[in-house]
């Protein structure tokens, strides 16, 4: 495999040894599609993501809007819609958090595929059709596509698929290996970790999810549900299918999440996300090193939050400290192969592996300033 720059320095990966593309076949069913929308606190920007699902050019779907609890006007918004369209499901719910509100909305899916989409976001009207006419022509278990990140007053293409792709296989392997953790020359971009893992983005097969009872955990307890979620679908699924359409929208108005207040939980909730992962992927030994990058990657995260945390320099130095003391950290530090990352990456992790947190809290705080130009 090779791994070349895409837009914007986001990593793109293509360029099998066997590549199989799609065909021309038109679909051959009309089968039905669930689209769970958790809604939480999103009146200013729920129109937008509800007229981009009503006017898909795909008609068959259903659409499953789970009103979280929010104290705004977002209910009356959802209510509005499920009068004028008889596809628009509308079930309220105590606030139990984007992980219950998921959850929920699946278990009152019916479609043979489902997408999810975050409510203060939206995608291109021909995205359903589009990934629904490769998971039919490939039978595929999951499809995927790109994204574009929203700023204020600018757009991003995070480019992760170049071409139409099949994996299945080895390849498929690999694909599974890419979304848990990067590996050899991928870590020359480590800050891309996640750029997979989003839970939207993606057309899934509902069975998969359905018989193996696959549920998002709250992020009070992993810190984060995307991750664990996909990696659990991509234990039972077969084959998969890259578009290189950048369907989805993610707005990024507000600060990124990267630098939101650390609070001593988060780094609980991390180690609590690694042991679930080494769970997960216990049966497939192709995913070991993978764990073990992700693990040592995930200090980028952590670290920046604990730069843009109150305190003193001092106290952000010792909880630096305590992270990189820890001993999966420390077994991660060691696995790690730098020989494909930049200089800049190669300072940090060299000084995460023998504990300077003097000088990894100052790079982290540089970094914390480069990732809030936006």
């Amino acid at each position: 495999m090779t791994n070349t720059g895409g837009e914007n320095n986001e990593s793109v990966f293509h360029g099998f040894q066997e590549r199989t593309v799609l065909g021309d076949r038109s679909m051959i069913s009309n089968p039905l599609v669930s689209i769970v929308i958790p809604v939480y606190n999103v009146e200013n920007y729920l129109r937008q993501c509800m007229d981009c699902v009503v006017n898909q050019t795909y008609e068959n779907l259903e659409i499953v809007c789970v009103n979280d609890g929010s104290p705004d006007r977002s209910i009356d918004i959802l209510r509005e819609y499920e009068l004028q369209d008889k596809r628009v499901k509308v079930i309220e719910i105590e606030n139990q958090g984007l992980s219950g509100a998921r959850n929920v909305g699946t278990s009152h899916s019916t479609g043979e595929y489902l997408i999810y989409l975050d409510s203060d976001d939206w995608m291109d009207v021909e995205a359903v059709e589009t990934a629904l006419r490769a998971a039919v022509d490939q039978d595929a278990d999951i499809v995927l596509w790109n994204y574009d990140k929203e700023y204020v007053n600018s757009s991003q293409h995070v480019t992760v698929f170049s071409e139409l792709s099949l994996f299945r296989g080895e390849d498929f392997n690999w694909l599974h290996q890419r979304l848990v953790g990067l590996t050899g020359p991928q870590l020359s971009h480590p800050e891309q970790c996640d750029s997979i893992s989003t839970a939207w983005g993606k057309l899934y097969r509902m069975s998969i999810i359905k018989q193996h009872d696959i549920k998002f955990v709250d992020t009070k307890i992993i810190g984060t549900e995307d991750l664990l979620f996909n990696a659990e679908v991509f234990n039972h699924c077969k084959i998969a299918v890259a578009l290189p359409n950048h369907f989805n929208h993610y707005r990024k108005s507000n600060v990124s999440s990267l630098t939101k207040n650390f609070k001593p939980e988060f780094f609980d909730q991390s180690l609590e996300l690694q042991r679930r992962l080494r769970i997960v992927g216990a049966e497939k030994d192709y995913l070991s090193q993978s764990l073990s990058n992700r693990t040592a990657l995930s200090l980028i995260g952590l670290g920046l939050r604990v730069v843009s945390s109150k305190g003193s320099f001092v106290e952000k130095c010792g909880r630096i400290r305590k992270i990189i003391s820890t001993s999966s950290y420390v077994s991660a530090f060691k696995k790690l192969d730098t020989k494909y990352m930049p200089m800049h990456w190669r300072v940090f992790f060299f000084c995460a592996k023998h504990k300077l947190s003097l000088s990894l809290s100052c790079l982290l705080i540089v970094m914390r300033k480069i990732v809030t130009r936006h």
